[in-house]
């Protein structure tokens, strides 16, 4: 009865054995690393450029509801928000003598982006405490379905992005001119959104293509 409300379902590439996923036509990517290595996974985010715009791997602001986000630049430099501020919050770079390591608490906003616009910025990230295979299983259908919509350019489903999002416990960080009051309403906002979006448009938290359970390492 719902379903003019869905947007178009791109094909699904079957990324679920890759490791690392290469996005972008090949100019982002996102490696996950064994279960005992002190960061979960790599990301590499190329300049935003005209041509392409910003990076589908390169996030907007959200926060973590459970969870305690750290990165180390490996290369590049990074440009980090935290909070409501227009102003960044930390600059990371790998460059000897600069701080390359920082961290984010729950139920903070924040994002990071790529301070470059020449140089690819490679970036490790490390969600605590882990669960590692929800990190994969939601990383690969987020980034998954975002590439597949570019390479079908067709727009993404605001209602499958927060399905995802519902799973990971990762709410988007709504522009309201109060962090605290921003935190509520975000989440009240993607747990709406995710009800609609899941029991009544029937968009999944996963799909087979995506990610395969104990098989995606």
């Amino acid at each position: 009865m719902l379903s003019f409300l869905r947007g178009a379902n791109p094909p699904r590439t079957n990324i679920a054995g890759n490791n690392p996923i290469v996005f972008e036509d090949g100019r982002s990517n996102v490696k996950f690393h064994s279960r005992t290595s002190e960061y979960l996974m790599t990301h590499t985010i190329p300049p935003t450029t005209p041509e392409h715009g910003s990076s589908l791997v390169q996030p907007p602001f959200h926060y973590h509801i459970y969870q305690t986000e750290r990165f180390r630049v490996r290369s590049g430099t990074a440009t980090l928000w935290r909070g409501i501020s227009s102003e960044p919050w930390i600059t990371l770079s790998a460059e000897p003598g600069k701080q390359s390591t920082g961290q984010v608490g729950p139920r903070r906003y924040h994002k990071f982006e790529n301070a470059s616009v020449t140089e690819d910025l490679v970036i490790d990230v490390q969600l605590d405490p882990e669960d590692y295979e929800r990190e994969q299983k939601f990383f690969r259908n987020f980034f998954g379905y975002l590439d597949d919509c570019r390479k079908s350019k067709v727009a993404p489903s605001l209602f499958q992005l927060l399905v995802f999002l519902h799973e990971a416990d990762t709410p988007l960080g709504l522009p309201l001119p109060n962090e605290m009051l921003g935190i509520w309403a975000s989440r009240a906002f993607l747990i709406g959104m995710a009800f609609w979006g899941r029991w009544l448009l029937g968009y999944q938290a996963t799909y087979g293509e995506y990610y395969e359970d104990r098989k995606s390492r």
